[in-house]
């Protein structure tokens, strides 16, 4: 039976710049990097030769994001547009969605929009932003609905 999410993954093509802007940019913690190679991590990613640096980085919620440069072999660039199938982005919850749109973007960060609010359905009243991360890795930003009690299962709104 699954008990959780262990982890979400992002490969990235420079490490450093990664937690920069994870850590640096967006206040996230991030364990010591780690080197890992050799036959175990061949037989778990099927990858002959794989050599890879890995960084943790936690979410205040304990979520933990994990952060993998690829030593060997060189990986290829893919089209990260979210209509491809494969290709996944990462949402995190922010308590003030313009004042992050508007510190970022000072620093260089790209986004798609400012923050858009819907208007109905299950996201009604939430606050979106979606943006651009390390190597083009979609990123969206979402800002709760003030004063609205939301089910911590799935963070839609408890109907009334």
């Amino acid at each position: 039976m699954i008990k959780g999410v262990q982890h979400f993954s992002f490969t990235v093509s420079n490490l450093e710049e990664a937690l920069h802007f994870f850590c640096d940019l967006l206040g996230l913690k991030a364990t010591p990097v780690r080197e890992v190679k050799g036959e175990r991590i061949e037989q778990i990613l099927q990858i002959p030769a794989a050599s890879l640096r890995i960084s943790n980085v936690t979410t205040p919620d304990n979520g933990n994001l994990e952060l993998i440069e690829y030593v060997a072999p060189e990986g290829a660039r893919i089209d990260l547009k979210t209509c491809n199938v494969g290709v996944a982005h990462m949402a995190f919850e922010v308590d003030d969605i313009q004042k992050m749109y508007d510190e970022l973007s000072t620093k260089g960060v790209k986004f798609h929009h400012a923050p858009l609010w819907a208007g109905a359905g299950a996201l009604k009243g939430w606050g979106i932003c979606y943006l651009k991360g390390p190597d083009g890795i979609t990123l969206e930003f979402m800002e709760a609905p003030k004063g609205v009690k939301l089910d911590p299962a799935t963070g839609f709104p408890v109907e009334a």
